[in-house]
C-alpha cells in the first residue's frame, strides 16, 4: 500500500516540483542582474546575499538540469510503462483469443467424438438390424463381419461364420468361379469401386434364393490392407415375376406351348437355317373339328381339358427340336425344323392325326375328336413366315372342305383360289355400295288349288362382269369377310319394304319368307333388329316367315328355343327348313314353336324312285300334319315329284315345275298374269 502511494507521488507530484524549481532558478538568474543595476543602495548584507545567489546560479542550474533529467527519465519511464501496459493488454487479448480458440477446438472435438460414437452406434445398429445380409471379407475371401440377416439366411452364427471362406462354404459350386473372379477383379482395381453379382444360394430352411450382391472395396491406408463389403438383396420374387412375365410373353398359359410371338421367332430362325444349309423345314396348321360344339355342349372346362390333352399328344408325336404353338382358340401350328420333303411331313402329320383320334376323357364324358391338317414346305412354297402361315391355313381350310379329318398339302391352285376369293370380297363390298344386290322371289303354291300363298325371297348379285350370281357363289366369302350380317340386314329391310307392295299386287295376303344363315341366326340381337325393321316398314308381322335350317339348331337347343319364342311373340311365322335332314327332327318339333316344316330336297329327289325314301318322306309329312304343322316341299322339278307330294298330303309346293324365281320388278307382271287366268300348277289328270 505504501509502495503504491510512493509510486503515485512520484508519478504525479515529482514532475511538478521539478518544473517549478527549474522555473524559479531560471527566473532568479534572470532577475538578479537587473535587481543589482536598478535597485537602490541596499545594505551590505543584502548585497552579499545577492552576490551569493548569483554565484550559486550554476549550481542551481545543475540542480535544475538534474531535475529536468529526472523529469525526462520519469516521462520516459511513464512512456515505457504505458507501452508495456499496452503490450501486456494486447498480449493478454491474444492469449484470451488463443484460449477461446482452444476451448472451441476442444468443444468441436468433443462434439465430433460424440457424433462419431453416435454414428458408430447407428452403423452397428444398421449393420446388425438390416433386413439384407451384409458381410465383410478380406483379400483371402475370409469373413470378418457377419450381420443377423446373414445368420438367418445361412443358419450360421457370427462366431461360427467369422474366419470361414465365403465362396467355398456358402456359395453353390456353379456360382463359385464367377464370384471369385468378381471379388478378385474388385480387389485388383486398387480404388473405391463396386461390382454387381447375382448368385443362387440354398437357405438354412432348404429353400432356394436368388441373391444380388453389391461388392464394394474398402481401402485401409493406415494398415495397408484391402477388404470387401458385400451387401446382398434377395431378388427371388423379382426373378420369379420376371420368369413368369417371360413365360406369359412367349408361351400359352393353358397348354404350355409356344404362343404366336415365340412361334414366329422360331420360324424365322428355322427359315434362315434352311436357307443357309440347303434343307427343308415345314409348317403344319391344324385345328379341332367342331370344337365349338364341344364347348357349347360340355362346357369350357371340357374344352380346356381337351386342348391340354391335344397339346400333350402333339409333344409326344413330334421331335423335341420341333416347335408346337397354340395360335388361338383350337388352332395349333407345328414347326418341323428339318424334314425330308413332303414324305417326311406326311409321316409326321399321319402320326398327329392318329394320336388326336384316340379317345379323350374330359369332364362330362369321353370324346373322340378329329382334326383338319394343312401342310406347307419351305423353301418350295415360300421363304417368309407370313407366306408359310398363310399357305398352311389355306391347306387346312381345304382339308375342312374335303370332309375334315384329313391332310392337305398347299398347292399353287389354292393360292389362286385365295386370290380369287379376295378379289370377290373386294367386288362384293363395292357391289353392296353400288346397289348391285337384288331380291328374287319364287312362288309357293297351295297344293290344292295352285294359288300363290307365299313368296320365298332369294338373294341375287347382279355382278357387272360375271352376270347374275346366286348366294352359293359369294355367301361363303361374305361370311369369312364379315359382310354377312350387313347383307342379312339388307335382305330383311328390303323384303319387308317390298312385302307391302306385294300385298297390293296380289290382292290377297301373301307371306314373304326369308332365310337365315347360322351366323345371322346366332346374332344376339336378331329379334330386336327384326322388330325394328317391321316397325319401320309398318308391315304386319304375320306376313313375314323366317326359315331356319334344321342343321344349325340342334347344337344349342335351349338358346334356340329362347330366340324362336321371342320371334313368335313378335308375330313372325317360323319354318323348319330341310326337315328330315338330321336325327333331331322329332326333338325340334317337340321343343320349338314352328308353324310349318319344309321337306329336305334330297329326300324329295329320291322319293319317287326309292320306296324306303318315299316311306320316310311320307312318314315325315304325316307326322307334321298330326302335329298341326303345315308342310312345304321346295325344289319340285318333275311331275313324279309333284304327284308324290300331293298324294302324301303336302300342303304347299314350290319349284321350277311351277315357276322359277322372278325379280322384284317382274312380280307385278306375274300377279297380273295370274289374275288373267294363268295356272302355275299343272293339272295332274292331264298327264295320266
Amino acid at each position: 500500500m505504501k509502495e503504491t502511494r510512493t509510486h503515485q507521488f512520484q508519478e504525479r507530484w515529482l514532475p511538478i516540483l521539478a518544473d517549478s524549481l527549474v522555473s524559479l532558478v531560471i527566473l532568479a538568474l534572470a532577475l538578479s542582474p537587473l535587481v543589482l543595476l536598478t535597485a537602490p543602495k541596499v545594505p551590505i548584507e543584502q548585497e552579499t546575499l545577492i552576490r551569493f545567489m548569483w554565484s550559486a546560479g550554476p549550481a542551481m542550474l545543475v540542480l535544475a538540469g538534474t531535475f529536468v533529467y529526472v523529469r525526462a527519465l520519469l516521462r520516459e519511464r511513464r512512456r515505457i510503462e504505458t507501452h508495456l501496459e499496452e503490450v501486456v493488454e494486447e498480449r493478454t487479448r491474444e492469449l484470451q483469443a488463443i484460449n477461446q480458440e482452444l476451448r472451441d477446438e476442444v468443444f468441436v472435438r468433443q462434439q465430433a467424438e460424440r457424433s462419431f460414437r453416435r454414428s458408430s452406434r447407428h452403423f452397428r445398429a444398421l449393420f446388425d438390424t438390416a433386413a439384407t445380409p451384409i458381410m465383410l471379407i478380406d483379400s483371402t475371401f475370409r469373413i470378418r463381419q457377419w450381420n443377423a440377416s446373414a445368420e438367418a439366411l445361412f443358419g450360421y452364427s457370427r462366431d461360427e461364420a467369422v474366419g470361414r471362406n465365403l465362396v467355398e462354404t456358402f456359395i453353390p459350386e456353379e456360382y463359385r468361379d464367377e464370384m471369385s473372379w468378381k471379388i478378385l477383379k474388385t480387389l485388383g482395381t486398387g480404388h473405391n469401386t463396386q461390382e454387381l453379382l447375382e448368385t443362387g444360394i440354398q437357405g438354412y430352411d432348404g429353400t432356394d434364393h436368388i441373391i444380388l450382391w453389391n461388392l464394394n472395396l474398402l481401402q485401409d491406408e493406415e494398415e495397408d490392407r484391402q477388404q470387401l463389403i458385400l451387401i446382398g438383396q434377395n431378388i427371388s420374387e423379382i426373378r420369379r415375376t420376371q420368369d413368369q412375365l417371360h413365360y406369359l410373353a412367349h408361351f400359352d398359359v393353358l397348354t404350355g406351348t409356344a404362343n404366336r410371338r415365340l412361334f414366329e421367332d422360331r420360324c424365322r430362325r428355322a427359315l434362315a437355317s434352311a436357307s443357309r444349309h440347303g434343307h427343308n423345314c415345314a409348317l403344319i396348321s391344324l385345328d379341332v373339328d367342331h370344337f365349338k360344339r364341344i364347348n357349347d355342349t360340355l362346357g369350357h372346362d371340357a374344352g380346356d381339358a381337351l386342348l391340354k390333352t391335344l397339346s400333350q399328344r402333339l409333344r409326344d408325336t413330334v421331335r423335341e427340336e420341333d416347335t408346337i404353338a397354340r395360335l388361338g382358340g383350337d388352332e395349333f401350328a407345328v414347326l418341323l425344323h428339318h424334314v425330308s420333303g413332303a414324305e417326311g411331313c406326311e409321316k409326321v402329320a399321319r402320326g398327329i392325326l392318329e394320336a388326336i383320334t384316340e379317345p379323350v376323357t374330359v369332364p362330362g364324358g369321353e370324346l373322340v375328336i378329329t382334326s383338319s391338317i394343312g401342310i406347307t414346305v419351305a423353301p418350295d412354297d415360300g421363304c417368309s413366315y407370313e407366306q408359310l402361315l398363310k399357305n398352311a391355313d389355306m391347306a387346312m381350310y381345304r382339308a375342312k372342305k374335303a370332309g375334315r379329318n384329313n391332310i392337305q398339302f398347299f398347292s399353287e391352285e389354292m393360292n389362286h383360289e385365295m386370290q380369287r376369293q379376295m378379289s370377290l370380297e373386294q367386288e362384293l363390298r363395292a357391289g353392296i355400295r353400288a346397289g348391285e344386290l337384288d331380291l328374287h322371289y319364287q312362288p309357293v303354291l297351295d297344293a290344292r288349288n295352285g294359288q300363290i300363298v307365299a313368296l320365298e325371297s332369294l338373294l341375287r348379285w347382279n355382278h357387272p362382269g360375271r352376270g347374275m350370281l346366286s348366294p352359293v357363289d359369294f355367301l361363303e366369302v361374305a361370311e369369312q369377310s364379315g359382310q354377312l350380317h350387313a347383307i342379312g340386314e339388307w335382305i330383311c329391310s328390303n323384303a319387308c319394304l317390298q312385302a307391302r307392295a306385294i300385298q297390293a299386287m296380289s290382292g290377297s295376303p301373301v307371306r314373304i319368307s326369308i332365310n337365315l344363315s347360322s351366323r345371322q341366326y346366332n346374332h344376339p340381337h336378331l329379334a330386336e333388329e327384326l322388330q325394328r325393321t317391321i316397325e319401320a316398314t309398318r308391315l304386319d308381322p304375320a306376313l313375314l316367315m323366317v326359315e331356319i335350317d334344321e342343321r344349325i339348331l340342334s347344337d344349342r337347343l335351349e338358346e334356340t328355343a329362347a330366340v324362336l319364342r321371342r320371334l313368335k311373340d313378335i308375330g313372325i311365322g317360323l319354318t323348319l327348313d330341310r326337315f328330315g335332314s338330321g336325327l333331331s327332327s322329332l326333338t325340334l318339333l317337340r321343343e320349338l314353336p314352328f308353324d310349318q316344316v319344309k321337306i329336305d330336297p334330297s329326300l324329295l329327289q329320291r322319293s319317287p324312285d326309292d320306296e324306303n325314301t318315299a316311306a320316310i318322306t311320307h312318314t315325315l309329312i304325316s307326322l307334321a300334319r298330326r302335329l298341326s304343322l303345315r308342310v312345304v316341299a321346295a325344289g319340285v322339278e318333275s311331275e313324279d315329284q309333284d304327284r308324290f307330294l300331293r298324294q302324301s298330303g303336302c300342303h304347299m309346293v314350290q319349284g321350277h315345275r311351277f315357276c322359277p324365281p322372278v325379280s322384284s320388278q317382274e312380280l307385278a307382271s306375274l300377279f297380273a298374269e295370274v289374275r288373267e287366268g294363268r295356272q302355275l300348277m299343272p293339272d295332274l289328270s292331264d298327264s295320266q
